[in-house]
């Protein structure tokens, strides 16, 4: 029937599949949020990400289309732009091809050279393809912290079971936190770029002393550690007023306080990750399309399910009910 011009669905009528109302979830039940003070347990979480797929998907594509200077750095670094020439494969090749005019065409010589000889293209960095890396890093540093903050309100309010205005929430959350948005991205992003070099520069040196295994080892608990510490810092921006060196410490220290849902969120991200590799190897248009569809915004709602509730219990719910703001 017809009210106002409004069409409104007859008690017994049956309800179709509509795109648009799925998309911006328009067909809740009347008592769709009556688990809002469920525990976010383990079954719970599939039933609130069912709920809430086409919002995840929304938040994913605001990840992508939000930090495009990622795309953009990927891009360079693959080295499909630009100028290619050719090297050796081997570090072996150029001090036997220096030695080869000494050795009037030794056998041996040339049996090395043929299996160190080997060349592959390679690309070469202009002076252009440098500067659209310098631009592209200065663009991630600017959008980079904003677009997590936008999409970390959406997510918290997804895990805890309230209503939902994602365009609206993502652009109040970066105007109300731009500045202090843009400083934690620096620093976060600065933070995985040092732990993920120093990764690689120590394993490629493994086995060459004590300190660079020590070091591999230290490196690795690092990275992990602050693995954990990303899952509370932007849920922690957009829900109070701490400063960043505050942020840090708190992130710190639910890292250890949630340690086994940190564990257990971090497996699930790794198996979202290596679902989408396998995908990646057998079938390649669907491996590559997934990370700019849903595998990111799947990650993050993994994160946000399992640090937002040990948030809630330490600094939200024992100060519930407290009329003396300083006393809270």
């Amino acid at each position: 029937m017809s009210k106002k011009g409004i069409f409104v669905k007859n008690k017994g009528q049956k309800s179709r599949f509509n795109l648009y109302d799925w998309i911006y979830r328009r067909d809740h039940k009347p008592d769709a949020d009556d688990d809002r003070d469920a525990p976010r347990n383990f079954s719970f979480f599939f039933k609130l990400l069912s709920r809430n797929f086409s919002r995840i998907f929304s938040l994913n594509l605001y990840f992508v289309f939000g930090n495009v200077a990622l795309w953009l750095l990927l891009f360079l670094l693959s080295g499909v732009l630009g100028p290619h020439t050719t090297a050796p494969t081997s570090d072996l090749y150029a001090p036997l091809a220096g030695a080869l005019p000494f050795t009037e065409g030794s056998l041996l010589l040339n049996v090395l050279l043929s299996v160190h000889g080997a060349m592959t293209e390679v690309s070469v960095m202009t002076p252009f393809i440098i500067a659209l890396i310098v631009v592209g890093i200065l663009l991630l540093a600017l959008t980079f912290g904003p677009v997590m903050t936008g999409i970390s309100i959406n997510m918290r309010n997804i895990v805890r079971g309230e209503p939902l205005f994602l365009w609206a929430d993502f652009k109040h959350a970066i105007k109300s936190n731009l500045r202090q948005a843009i400083f934690l991205g620096i620093f976060d992003l600065g933070i995985i770029f040092l732990l993920c070099y120093g990764l690689l520069f120590y394993y490629m040196n493994l086995g060459k002393s004590l300190l660079f295994n020590t070091c591999f080892l230290f490196t690795i608990v690092l990275l992990v550690m602050y693995g954990f510490m990303r899952k509370y810092l932007y849920l922690m921006l957009v829900t109070f007023e701490l400063s960043i060196p505050k942020l840090f410490k708190n992130a710190l220290i639910f890292s250890l306080l949630g340690l086994g849902r940190n564990l257990l969120s971090t497996l699930g991200c790794l198996l979202v990750v290596f679902l989408n590799w396998m995908l990646f190897t057998v079938f390649l248009p669907l491996g590559v399309i997934l990370p700019l569809m849903i595998t990111i915004g799947l990650c993050l709602f993994i994160d946000a399910y399992a640090a937002w509730p040990k948030i809630q219990s330490v600094m939200i719910d024992p100060y519930v009910g407290m009329d003396d703001e300083e006393d809270a």
